[in-house]
């Protein structure tokens, strides 16, 4: 394969997600005292908010966090674990800079997963459309514009593949914090300080507005209020880069109990499409 085909199969497979905070083994691994490399997430990236008055304290080296705050985030994580098989959609908004101009970009989300290891995605945007297949033994990757797909070997479980991906290939899953086994563990890994702020709508859905902080990013999450607590939006806000861009998922089509049979996590290439190879990633620390 040459250089160019390389190149291109690299961008195609790249997926325009948050930027890195931690990894799911980073979070297991804090136990150990051992380190690993950062990586995307989006729960795990959900550890801050902005402070307001004595709500949160960044400083200390305990974490000041409101019991509601807490309670609830638990209560979605809790929801999300027990969940065997499940789907959802996303809207989903990521700042970027553009000839100066700081402008929102847009794509929608759509998956489905059964525990303890298949998940079946499909990304699409107005000039990119990607799919993502994990069967429990390797995961495949389709570049729709570019008719071009990619399979890699990969982990026995949901987890495993979500480090071994990223720490890998460099890949992505869309929104990935919402998959794995423990997301209250993920979510909660780094947080310095965190807030309630009361009932809100968001599109007609009652919710409950919770935030946290961490050092790197500030974010928000409102929960579906009642008894079947969901996440109906989110914001991320990378505070310590410039212009803090923001990225926001809208979250509906919320299904917790599917009947999601094998073939549904097998992939068939389309017609003429053209297998290649998904090259290892760059360390660039």
């Amino acid at each position: 394969m040459n250089d160019p085909v390389r190149q291109h199969m690299r961008i195609a497979l790249s997926i325009l997600l948050p930027k890195p905070i931690c990894s799911q083994s980073q979070i297991t691994n804090n136990h150990n005292t051992k380190s690993m490399k950062t990586k995307h997430t989006i729960l795990a990236a959900m550890c801050g908010f902005f402070t307001v008055g004595s709500v949160f304290a960044a400083d200390s080296a305990t974490p000041s966090i409101h019991p509601e705050a807490d309670r609830l985030l638990k209560a979605t994580c809790a929801n999300l674990a027990a969940a065997k098989a499940f789907s959802f959609k996303a809207e989903v908004w990521d700042d970027t800079v553009v000839a100066g101009h700081k402008v929102a970009t847009t794509k929608t989300v759509e998956a489905q997963v059964r525990r303890p290891d298949r998940v079946r995605m499909e990304v699409q945007s107005p000039k990119r459309s990607r799919g993502f297949w994990y069967d429990g033994k390797s995961l495949t990757l389709l570049d729709r514009a570019g008719n071009l797909y990619g399979t890699v070997p990969v982990p026995d479980s949901i987890d495993k593949v979500l480090d071994a991906a990223n720490d890998k290939y460099g890949i992505n899953f869309p929104l990935e914090d919402l998959l794995v086994n423990d997301p209250y563990a993920s979510a909660s890994a780094a947080i310095k300080g965190g807030a309630y702020f009361g009932k809100v709508n968001v599109l007609g859905t009652p919710c409950e507005h919770i935030a946290f902080s961490t050092g790197r990013v500030d974010w928000q999450l409102w929960i579906q209020e009642g008894p079947n607590p969901l996440p109906r939006k989110l914001v991320i806000t990378y505070k310590q880069e410039d212009t803090a861009p923001q990225f926001t998922a809208i979250f509906s089509d919320w299904k917790l109990k599917r009947v999601l049979p094998d073939k549904s996590f097998v992939f068939t290439p389309p017609k003429g499409a053209a297998k290649i190879e998904i090259l290892p990633a760059t360390d660039t620390e």
